[in-house]
């Protein structure tokens, strides 16, 4: 695993009514979160975080949802990956790192794959590891191919 350089946690409500199968829900601007290379990422529910920030309640489970992160291309970069997987208690204690790409967090998206394990009002928590685009030049031999 790469050393984590900042943090950042997340959050995207799934609105005020139950999602369907097969809906996206965009995530949302974050200032802190723009103009930066993205090098992991945590997917929590109620069993880390039981309360949002926003007080919203955490999803319960994450089996059926998945998350896709897009670059400043809108192009799909990881597409679809299952939200369980994320949570590092199900693989244990390790988050996902990955070559870093320049994040376009609006344009990213969690898929509600399955309803049956959400409800109205619950957030899904994401803990995005992160390089600000400035200091990217300082660190990009750190997380450079083979690394």
């Amino acid at each position: 695993m790469k050393p984590i350089l900042r943090s950042y946690l997340a959050e995207v409500n799934l609105g005020t009514t139950t999602p369907g199968n097969g809906q996206n829900i965009n995530i949302q601007d974050y200032p802190q979160l723009r103009e930066v290379y993205i090098t992991g990422v945590e997917v929590f529910d109620s069993g880390e975080l039981a309360v949002s920030p926003s007080g919203k309640a955490v999803v319960t489970q994450l089996k059926g949802l998945t998350l896709t992160l897009m670059d400043k291309f809108n192009m799909e970069m990881i597409y679809q990956y299952p939200c369980f997987d994320l949570n590092p208690t199900n693989v244990g204690g390790f988050y996902r790192d990955f070559k870093p790409f320049f994040l376009q967090l609006t344009k990213s998206y969690i898929s509600v794959l399955d309803a049956t394990t959400v409800a109205a009002n619950q957030s899904v928590m994401l803990n995005i590891f992160y390089i600000t685009a400035k200091d990217f030049e300082k660190y990009k031999n750190l997380y450079g191919p083979g690394k």
